[in-house]
């Protein structure tokens, strides 16, 4: 039997998983589960996570071998980290679609890995350039490792959405009803050609 699998990785929980995961990602869980066989949502904790969210839903997702579809989606460090997770998985599972949210870590950002793996089918990527007060985090754009991954890079650096001034800290509230758009209409192109 095949498997349709959702990762959502929120942005980090600065308070050591107390805050929980971010409430545009709860949205997004809420309005695409139904159309999955799986959602596995994180909680990211900044402090305490020292590789091991990445690690887990790795060994998680190679444990299973029925997978037909798969999106991972990340908001800030959890951009990072599905980034991270496409690229161990690219001997193994392809990835249908892969939303990054301003892939950030603080005034580290610029650090961070963009390149998309091949096995990448599509990356939309979301961000903004300038650096919040006072984590300082904020996007860049992502590349392609290879011609035949799609990638749409959204810069929303200096815009206003909905008279709302677009930061690291507004950008994925801002973005959730396009992201829902965006997974439910990549799920229907999949059903199309199946």
């Amino acid at each position: 039997m095949s498997e349709k699998i959702a990762v959502l990785v929120g942005g980090s929980d600065l308070f050591s998983g107390m805050r929980g995961v971010s409430k545009g990602t709860k949205i997004i869980y809420t309005a695409i589960k139904e159309h999955f066989d799986e959602v596995i949502l994180v909680n990211y904790n900044y402090f305490l996570d020292f590789g091991n969210t990445v690690k887990k839903l790795f060994n998680h997702l190679s444990r299973k071998n029925n997978i037909t579809y798969i999106v991972l989606y990340g908001y800030s460090k959890g951009g990072d980290v599905v980034l991270q997770l496409a690229r161990m998985l690219q001997d193994t599972l392809c990835i249908n679609l892969l939303i990054t949210i301003d892939v950030a870590i603080g005034p580290w950002s610029h650090k961070i890995d963009r390149t998309v793996s091949q096995n990448v089918k599509k990356n939309i990527n979301v961000y903004q350039s300038v650096p919040n007060f006072p984590l300082r985090s904020y996007g860049m754009r992502t590349t392609a490792s290879s011609p035949d991954i799609i990638i749409e890079n959204i810069d929303l650096t200096r815009k206003n959405i909905r008279g709302i001034t677009v930061s690291h800290s507004t950008i994925e509230n801002l973005m959730v009803e396009e992201v829902i758009s965006w997974i439910n209409n990549n799920i229907k192109k999949k059903e199309l050609t199946s």
